[in-house]
């Protein structure tokens, strides 16, 4: 058997686990699984790590001491971001110096104008063929503490870049930012289990459920979901909402729901380990994912796996997943009228539902597997082999 590259992955995730609610944390644990195959092995940096299940191909290192949060206080934001940039870049180095590393590859976080590496500035990776990304791109305007620090992160960000070997972005859309700096760069998305992820045997919920979930916060657009479900509720008064996920927002969306007096047909779940997180695909009726502005929207993604039909926002990442009335419904944002029409519009017409739900679960098989992922950055690691 021929022996694959060891790979130093310096930046794997601010949050890797496998069991925690982390699209890029999941992607970095499924990436090095599933690429296991191919007898990759990983040395891979996170600022938290918590892993349930230990991969053979993977060492990691935490660099950090606590969880980051979305929305949480710029002043420990960027504590935490700082303590990961130090801790993170002196562990990197020492693995440089300690392991036979082949290939230098920055995963997340990856953020277009945002994210730098000090590997990639002070020329560390000067060696070794340094890849970066998947680079994602914000749809939506950003804090005012990060729109502070940009002068200073374009630059450092631009100057990575520049020392790149390879840029992967996460979607089209991304790719065309980089498109005049001429580097080598191949668009990869997101991927999924699409065994864990799957059809339902037999649902066991007969009653009509529309399912969020992600993070609680403002961009997510979850308050114009619940005002969608108040107009739902009026036609079909015996759907549910239930909202899983967890956020500074949680307490102004649990009073809009009472004041909207919808507390007896709106769940809020809360936490879910990712672990089990599918079922609850399974037994919805309809996904929704309301956001202001993904840069992807990998629950999308779990959704149509499990063959149900998403509504969704026409902005970001969304519209490169979905076809339009096909795989699922498309509409404006921040638009709760529009939510609800959509959404009434599945639940009288079981037929295009179930239409959608199965187109959905061949497009997340045919594009976002983890083993049709996992061969793309094969194919792509192979190119510095």
């Amino acid at each position: 058997m021929v022996k694959m590259p060891t790979i130093l992955v310096p930046s794997a995730a601010y949050v890797l686990s496998d069991y925690l609610i982390t699209s890029e944390g999941n992607t970095a644990y499924n990436l090095f699984k599933h690429l296991a195959k191919y007898n990759y092995q990983f040395h891979a940096i996170s600022a938290y790590v918590r892993i349930k299940t230990p991969l053979p191909n993977l060492t990691f290192y935490q660099a950090g001491t606590a969880q980051a949060k979305p929305a949480q206080n710029p002043i420990n934001k960027y504590a935490q971001h700082i303590e990961f940039l130090i801790r993170g870049t002196i562990k990197a180095k020492k693995l440089l110096k300690q392991e036979n590393i082949q290939i230098i590859h920055h995963m997340f976080p990856a953020v277009h104008n945002q994210t730098f590496s000090p590997l990639a500035i002070t020329n560390i990776t000067k060696n070794k063929p340094f890849i970066f990304g998947p680079i994602s791109a914000h749809i939506t305007s950003r804090p005012t503490d990060e729109k502070l620090l940009q002068p200073v992160t374009i630059k450092l960000h631009k100057k990575t870049i520049q020392k790149t070997n390879q840029l992967i972005a996460i979607t089209q859309q991304t790719k065309k930012l980089y498109q005049t700096m001429h580097k080598p760069i191949t668009v990869i998305p997101l991927g999924i289990d699409t065994n864990t992820f799957k059809p339902a045997t037999k649902p066991n919920n007969l009653t009509p459920e529309i399912l969020y979930i992600g993070s609680l916060y403002p961009l997510k657009g979850v308050d114009d979901l619940i005002k969608a479900f108040s107009i739902v509720v009026k036609q079909h008064p015996q759907a549910k909402l239930r909202i899983i996920g967890t956020g500074p927002q949680e307490k102004t969306l649990k009073h809009l729901t009472n004041t909207l007096k919808l507390n007896a047909k709106v769940t809020f779940q809360n936490f879910v380990p990712h672990t089990h997180i599918a079922e609850y695909y399974q037994n919805c009726t309809i996904f929704c994912f309301p956001s202001h502005g993904e840069p992807f929207g990998k629950t999308i993604i779990e959704a149509m796996a499990c063959s149900k039909p998403v509504v969704a926002t026409n902005v970001g990442g969304a519209t490169e997943i979905i076809e339009n009335n096909k795989t699922g419904i498309l509409t404006p944002p921040a638009q709760p009228k529009a939510l609800a029409e959509a959404i009434i519009h599945l639940l009288n017409n079981q037929k295009k539902t179930r239409s959608l739900g199965e187109n959905a679960r061949k497009t997340a098989e045919q594009n976002y597997s983890w083993e049709k992922i996992a061969q793309k950055y094969h194919t792509l690691y192979q190119n510095f082999t």
